[in-house]
């Protein structure tokens, strides 16, 4: 069985064989060095991307983008349990339910993406 730390250096060999970059910038969490990946900052350590902030204003920028990304794999997620649920059912009020949930999940789901797309684009 791999070790956490068995699996931080083989993330750090794929990522430069990837043509990632070391960085001498530290992850502000555990202190390992940050990696540029296609033109963004992760921490291989703690398997995250870090993202760097010069003052308050760019601090909600970059909470709300998180908020935003975690919002729609939250969402994705769940559409595909009840997609699978779905599936498998015969009741007819119970697949109305779902066919219901899962219209609200995916008309959330685009608003989550439009609010992205206005951020970063």
């Amino acid at each position: 069985m791999a070790s956490e730390e068995d699996d931080y250096m083989k993330r750090m060999v794929d990522a430069l064989r990837s043509g990632a970059k070391m960085l001498s910038e530290q992850c502000p969490i555990c202190k390992s060095p940050l990696f540029e990946i296609n033109g963004q900052l992760w921490c291989l350590k703690c398997n995250k991307r870090v993202i760097k902030v010069h003052g308050d204003e760019e601090v909600g920028e970059a909470l709300t983008t998180y908020t935003l990304s975690q919002t729609h794999e939250i969402l994705a997620a769940k559409i595909e349990e009840i997609t699978v649920q779905l599936s498998r059912a015969v009741d007819v009020e119970e697949i109305r339910k779902m066919a219901e949930t899962l219209s609200i999940l995916l008309k959330t789901l685009e608003q989550c993406v439009k609010l992205k797309e206005e951020l970063t684009g």
